[in-house]
């Protein structure tokens, strides 16, 4: 807290006692004329029962108490204007800092990303990440533990269809020939294979099979089930030997799919602690694929419906399914547990989830689910039945659903090999093909990482820019401009000002009360104190937009500044000199830290 806010802290405070834990926020004026600062005291109105002009007059009256750091302070309905001191401005200056703050001994676990195995990511896949690897940043950043968990999809009739196929593929071309299109190839492979086996089942696609879609099925169902018979005693050689050779072709299947998930989420700065898949809460023990080292599980998914059933939360139905009516005032309505064949659902699987979370050592004061705006309705019952189900266990436990829309090019998918899915991948080898012929136009040879940086955070920044509860249309010319509200934008700024710096080499000492501030200078220090609110504002809306939002602001201001403020380098008065360097460097370390915690790069030339 700077001398500023803690001065009108201390005044709040003594002034009106009734108000407990003021918040002081500081605000920028609507015209410059008015002042450095402006504090809006309506948040105080409704306590004290007083004016709001009358309340910013007590205030105010405190703040003329103070002319060794305010001066000129004057009200204009509920807001008190003032300008600063070089004393204070001095304070602000001393106080700022990107470090991240003390730990506060609390873990939040944020559930996001949620690829699949056998399918690439696509351009989905630049949303749910990006948004749930920023709040993770940023609430690292203010001292929280932080666990992601990718929540991967390793389960389900997927792999019966994969196994299918990998048997087919290798009774027709031989073991070794499979197998080494799955350790060359085996991302492109397995799509294949996915994609086959729905064309296979409109039709025989071999010469002299004449087999119906139903068998296809069956057989993809058989091989699903031996895969899922892990526990059970098999007497029958065969059938051990065909579950044995199952599970290592899932684990293979799934391994290598999480290797390449996580590989082109590495491109989009997205890194998950776990990988925790969705078998994982099936209870079956079976082999981790690439060995991750998080707590075992106690209670599986059955585990979990014959909790419910026995507290009364879910009710057994007359065809052996099982469902949780919800009391009406909640408007929510009914739903399925567990189907009557006894297998769960997606919410099962959640279910189980939330309580692993809770029991298993992580302890989180929060647990955020980085999900697109489809999944609204299914966790709100997810929330509602944890609460009824275990609310000693819950506590004060946060359980919110961080939703978000969805994003589409403007000019339909891109024309690709793969049909009409945009992979990650194709974006973001269109972006970077963009992105250097527009620096070539501009005359500009950069390296390929920095071409790379550029491409992707324009990419991230068109869609992280955005509230995250709206749907966005990406439009690539306005993503790469270098004007603007654009992630280049912002790149460039920092590039400036780093080159500024770099150029100056040592920056030396300067005092501050004998600067002739410009408005200029004070407008890029009072943006530069105002950097922890935006941050805490991001994490605790679980709105990264509003970062991005503050990163733009930062990068306009610098850039007034630098159009006003000619001859930085030449400038005589040393003492000025120095300031205004020490003022860029903090500027260039900002914008650095905002995009670090958004999870962009920036490029070193531009």
């Amino acid at each position: 807290m700077s001398i500023v806010e803690q001065i009108l802290l201390d005044i709040v405070v003594w002034a009106f006692p009734e108000v407990t834990s003021p918040t002081i926020a500081l605000d920028t004026p609507p015209k410059k004329e008015l002042g450095d600062f402006a504090f809006n005291v309506f948040p105080y109105a409704k306590v004290t029962r007083l004016a709001p002009p009358a309340i910013a007059e007590k205030i105010a009256e405190g703040l003329r108490n103070r002319p060794e750091y305010f001066k000129d302070v004057s009200i204009m309905g509920g807001y008190i204007n003032f300008f600063l001191t070089n004393a204070a401005w001095e304070s602000i200056f001393n106080e700022l800092s990107t470090a991240n703050k003390a730990p506060k001994n609390e873990t939040i676990v944020v559930d996001y990303i949620g690829a699949n195995a056998g399918k690439p990511l696509h351009i989905g896949h630049i949303c749910t990440p990006s948004i749930g690897q920023a709040i993770l940043n940023t609430h690292a950043y203010l001292g929280y533990t932080i666990i992601g968990d990718s929540h991967f999809g390793d389960w389900g009739g997927i792999f019966g269809k994969l196994i299918d196929i990998y048997r087919e593929q290798v009774w027709l071309d031989g073991l070794e020939k499979v197998k080494s299109r799955l350790e060359i190839e085996w991302v492109d492979y397995l799509l294949w294979m996915y994609q086959y086996f729905d064309k296979k089942i409109q039709g025989p696609l071999i010469e002299n099979m004449d087999f119906t879609k139903e068998d296809f099925e069956k057989w993809a169902r058989l091989e699903f089930q031996y895969l899922s018979w892990v526990g059970i005693d098999l007497t029958n050689p065969e059938e051990k030997k065909h579950h044995e050779e199952n599970v290592e072709l899932w684990k293979k299947f799934t391994s290598i799919s999480i290797a390449e998930v996580n590989k082109k989420l590495e491109l989009i700065n997205v890194q998950p602690k776990y990988n925790i898949g969705e078998s994982f809460y099936e209870g079956l023990n079976l082999p981790r694929p690439n060995n991750e080292d998080y707590p075992d599980l106690q209670w599986n998914m059955k585990d979990i419906v014959r909790e419910l059933i026995e507290k009364g939360v879910a009710t057994q139905n007359e065809d052996d399914s099982v469902g949780v009516v919800f009391p009406e005032e909640t408007k929510i309505p009914s739903c399925i547990l567990q189907k009557k064949d006894g297998t769960g659902l997606y919410l099962t699987s959640d279910l189980a989830a939330i309580k692993y979370r809770l029991t298993n050592g992580w302890n989180p004061s929060k647990i955020i689910y980085s999900v697109d705006s489809r999944q609204q309705l299914h966790l709100r019952q997810a929330f509602a039945i944890a609460k009824m189900a275990w609310p000693e266990l819950l506590g004060n436990t946060e359980l919110f659903h961080a939703f978000n829309g969805f994003i589409k090019l403007k000019e339909g998918a891109m024309s690709t090999r793969k049909g009409t899915v945009i992979f990650l991948s194709d974006l973001i080898a269109e972006g970077f093909n963009r992105t250097k012929a527009i620096l070539e136009e501009k005359w500009q040879s950069l390296s390929d990482t920095d071409i790379q940086a550029i491409s992707i955070g324009a990419i991230k920044y068109s869609y992280l820019g955005q509230d995250r509860e709206k749907d966005v249309v990406f439009d690539w010319d306005k993503a790469l401009s270098f004007e603007g509200n654009s992630g280049p934008y912002i790149q460039y700024s920092y590039v400036r000002a780093k080159n500024i710096v770099e150029k100056a080499g040592n920056i030396g000492v300067f005092q501050t009360e004998k600067l002739p501030l410009s408005e200029y200078d004070r407008a890029c220090l009072r943006r530069l104190s105002f950097f922890d609110k935006a941050v805490q504002d991001s994490a605790t809306k679980y709105k990264p937009h509003i970062l991005t939002t503050y990163c733009y602001e930062l990068a306009s201001e610098f850039n007034t500044f630098y159009v006003h403020t000619p001859k930085i380098l030449e400038e005589q008065d040393v003492n000025l000199c120095a300031f205004r360097l020490a003022l860029i460097e903090k500027v260039a370390e900002t914008l650095k830290k905002g995009f670090e915690l958004l999870a962009i790069n920036m490029p070193r030339k531009m």
